[in-house]
This record gives C-alpha cells, sequence and structure tokens, in this order.
C-alpha cells in the first residue's frame, strides 16, 4: 500500500509517505510558512519512495483543530494532489497525534491546543492496551470551562510550556512532538476505519468563529434564528 499524508495545523509541519518498501517524512519547524516548503517536501518524498502521484493508493491530512492558515495550505495541497488522480483521502484529527505520541499506558488525559482570545481546542482520550480511545468529539471551550471540565485524575497534555501556568491545580505537561511514524499509523489507521472523505467535503475543523465573524457581531450584533 502507498501512501503519502501530512499535518499542517501548527507551526510544526509534518509529512511522511509509505510505499510498499520504504518510509520516510519530514519534519519542518517552518514557522507557519508552510507555502514556502510544502510542495518541495512532497517532491522529494516521491522521488525518495520512487513513486509518482498516480501510483498513490490514497492520500492522508490531519484536518484540524488548529492554525486555520496552515490547514488550508495542507489541504489545498492535498486536493490539488487527489483530483487529477481521484485519489482517497483520509483524514483525522490533529490532536489526535500529539495524543498518541504523549500518553502513557492506561493514562487518560486531555490534550489542549491553545486557540484565540483564551480559548483551547481539546479532546479527552485514554490510551488502553496501546489503543488510542477518543472518548470525546474535539470541542473548543474559554480557559475557566476548560479547566472545570478536567477531572483530577487525567493529565492535560499543553504543546507550549507557557500555558502551563494556567492549569495550575490539574496534572500537566507538555507534548512530545508526534514523530512520523505517528503520522503514518493514524493515517492508516483512518484509512482501515473508513476515514475517508468526499474531496468536495474536506474542509478544516471549524470550531471557532473567524475573526470576519466575531466583528461582525461586535458590530451588527448575532444574527437570530430563523
Amino acid at each position: 500500500m502507498n501512501f503519502l499524508t501530512l499535518d499542517s495545523s501548527s507551526k510544526r509541519l509534518i509529512v511522511g509517505i509509505k510505499s510498499e518498501n520504504k518510509e520516510a517524512g519530514v519534519l519542518l519547524n517552518s514557522i507557519g510558512k508552510h507555502g514556502a516548503f510544502l510542495m518541495r517536501a512532497i517532491k522529494n518524498l516521491l522521488e525518495y519512495a520512487d513513486l509518482k502521484t498516480s501510483e498513490l493508493d490514497f492520500l492522508g491530512c490531519g484536518i484540524g483543530p488548529g492554525s486555520l492558515t496552515g490547514l488550508r495550505v495542507g489541504i489545498s495541497t492535498i486536493k490539488g494532489l487527489a483530483y487529477p488522480f481521484n485519489l482517497s483521502v483520509a483524514t483525522f484529527c490533529s490532536l489526535d497525534m500529539l495524543a498518541i505520541s504523549t500518553l502513557l499506558p492506561e493514562e487518560k488525559g486531555v490534550v489542549a491546543r491553545k486557540g484565540r482570545e483564551g480559548h483551547y481546542y481539546w479532546r479527552r482520550y485514554r490510551l488502553t492496551g496501546g489503543k488510542l480511545i477518543r472518548e470525546t468529539h474535539p470541542a473548543f471551550s474559554p480557559l475557566e470551562e476548560l479547566a472545570n471540565k478536567l477531572d483530577l485524575d487525567e493529565t492535560i497534555i499543553l504543546e507550549n510550556a507557557e500555558h502551563l501556568n494556567e492549569f495550575p491545580e490539574i496534572n500537566s505537561r507538555i507534548a512530545r512532538p508526534p514523530s512520523i511514524e505517528d503520522l503514518l499509523c493514524l493515517t492508516e489507521e483512518s484509512y482501515r476505519h473508513g476515514g475517508l472523505v468526499d474531496l468536495r467535503e474536506l474542509n478544516p475543523y471549524y470550531l471557532q468563529k473567524s475573526v470576519a465573524e466575531i466583528n461582525w457581531e461586535k458590530r451588527y450584533g448575532k444574527p437570530e434564528n430563523p
């Protein structure tokens, strides 16, 4: 089985490829400038695996939640690769990568990624028997609301050390950066369990309102439900 996969939901860009006899990947701390590096990384990986795009069985893509700018770059690139060859796309939640890379065996925890204006994206997990159990859907909550949802027996896993002091009474630690192996594993799991999407419906998780929506509501008020 041959596939190429990526996640562009944070400042770290991660791209991987797996063929019948090769696995490889690229990890770039691109500081959000994914568009400048992504196609070059894909080209190099295809050449290394001695594959053409048409020879891939499917593509993989993390759909967030995270940086909408980074996600749009990654998703539009995947669409551009998939459309000409009618390739399927297996999607996965980008928070899952932080969970699978960081949770300890039999540990229960919440992976949280800082959003805008004192909010966090988050999802609750358990790692049982080596299997990642997703206990909730991805959510977007204010800091205080998220803190109140946390159980005393679970760990909150954060991306940056600067956010640890926002959860002073909760067991917390920094996420381990996901590996190429984590990326390939999640993509293959999604493919095998039917996580394929129609290209017309391949979009990032929209869990928070855009700046334009927020500014509109500040100026004109929230729209009334029909």
